[in-house]
């Protein structure tokens, strides 16, 4: 009976020990039936988006003696990750015991790193000895993402504080650094905004690249505007700086340059560059409407264009018809009190401002026939018609061919509305009407078609 209420009481013991395992896994140096006669456990796994400091207690004991040694082994299972940037008692120099020393406990301590790329994922795993030379070990893991580095975000910067007097042009200029820029096209999206316009009127042009400008406003006393670039990287993180610029008043008579042009279009419009409101201001910053303004309008950038009147304060231009996207054209308006040659130049101070428009390419043609089939008599009249897309068909050159049965002589075969006359027997014939942009020819045969039957019956 004695013997009987032993083997209970070590069965029990053994399955209340592998009960202790804690949050990781552990594992023995015994194998087989024989129960490892130690217990260990770790904490369970662990996310963070901080970078602060963390504890990580593990625990072991032994029913065949007291714990001689523990250890903490740190992995890096995260291709390329950084590493830690601290470790603290890896190797459980401090570590408590109990009194018999069967039981002990040993805390590791961490930081994370201040910069990470990615989400970042380390594993520890917790080592015992006892005095019989018995093992155990068990394992967590530390996930930290990204949003823990403290220098994830871009950084952005300008080039701090300028000057400029009434009327100058001044410009801007930012660039970006860190962050996780893009792999491939531009490794940053840019914006600038004005942050204290100081009770002016401010126009940045453009505002959605590295580099932007303005005309300086016209002030009576020294001012100061602040202007913020934002730079965004490729997981949406924004740095931002700001530039500074002190404007001051006008010392003589100066014309500063304003246009209300600009903005998207579709290819081959005609646009006005209208620099109208332009203003001249004398010595004491008022206006001053009695003595002529002169003007010059030049293309800075994009394909090139014919500028019309460009020495007039509105001047006009047509874009290219074929674009295959969106394209910046780039106009600067020129001012100044005395004529202005076609290379620029004047007797008196130039000021300037640039004027964008955004060109996006033509719609996509497509063509329909409200009558794909129709059925004549020999030597009817017969009307051949297509449609395109409102947005097109005013700018559509047209062509109709025959492409089966006897030959008839097409009238109207450059428009949309064509015809021809029957012939006199019983034939089906079909009929193909092509559109495109520019004129069709063998070199261009059009981006879009439709074929259209018509079927002849003999009179009755």
């Amino acid at each position: 009976m004695f013997q009987q209420i032993r083997t209970a009481f070590i069965v029990l013991s053994s399955l209340a020990m592998a009960a202790c395992g804690g949050g990781g896994s552990s594992s023995g140096n015994n194998s087989g039936a024989t129960p490892s006669p130690m217990a260990i456990s770790v904490p369970d796994a662990q996310t963070v988006i901080t970078n602060a400091a963390l504890s990580f207690t593990g625990q072991a004991s032994s029913t065949a003696g007291a714990i001689t040694n523990m250890y903490w082994q740190v992995e890096n299972l995260t291709l390329s990750a950084n590493a830690l940037a601290a470790v603290i008692n890896a190797d459980c120099k401090t570590m408590q015991k109990s009194s018999s020393g069967t039981e002990a406990s040993c805390v590791l301590q961490v930081t994370p790193p201040t910069t990470l790329t990615a989400d970042y994922t380390y594993k520890f795993t917790l080592n015992a000895v006892d005095v019989k030379g018995n093992t155990i070990k068990a394992s967590t893991t530390l996930l930290v993402k990204q949003e823990a580095s403290a220098t994830a975000a871009p950084v952005a910067k300008v080039s701090g504080t300028t000057t400029a007097v009434s009327g100058d042009k001044v410009n801007l200029s930012c660039t970006g650094s860190g962050g996780t820029p893009a792999a491939t096209g531009e490794p940053y999206s840019y914006q600038w905004v004005v942050s204290d316009a100081a009770g002016t009127t401010i126009n940045l042009v453009p505002t959605d690249a590295a580099t932007s400008s303005f005309t300086a406003p016209v002030v009576t006393a020294s001012t100061t505007l602040k202007l913020q670039c934002r730079v965004t990287d490729d997981k949406q993180k924004v740095g931002t700086a700001t530039q500074t610029v002190t404007v001051t008043p006008i010392v003589k008579p100066t014309v500063v340059p304003i246009s209300y042009s600009g903005g998207v279009v579709t290819a081959g419009s005609n646009v006005t560059l209208d620099g109208s409101k332009s203003v001249k201001y004398d010595a004491n910053g008022k206006v001053d409407s009695s003595t002529p303004i002169y003007y010059l309008w030049k293309q800075k950038s994009g394909p090139f264009v014919e500028i019309f009147n460009s020495s007039s304060s509105v001047a006009s231009t047509s874009f290219p018809k074929f674009l295959d996207a969106r394209t910046p054209f780039v106009f600067t308006l020129s001012v100044s009190n005395s004529s202005i040659t076609p290379g620029g130049f004047s007797l008196d101070p130039i000021t300037t401002t640039d004027v964008v428009y955004y060109v996006d390419p033509l719609p996509p043609i497509s063509l329909v026939s409200y009558t794909p089939v129709q059925v004549v008599q020999t030597g009817a009249a017969v009307t051949l018609k297509v449609d395109a897309p409102s947005n097109t068909s005013n700018i559509i050159y047209y062509s109709w061919t025959q492409i089966a049965g006897p030959t008839v002589a097409i009238a109207g075969a450059s428009t949309n509305n064509a015809g021809f006359i029957a012939p006199a027997t019983a034939a089906t014939m079909v009929f193909r009407a092509t559109g495109s942009y520019q004129p069709i020819t063998v070199a261009n045969p059009g981006t879009a078609s439709v074929d259209v039957i018509v079927m002849v019956q003999a009179a009755k």
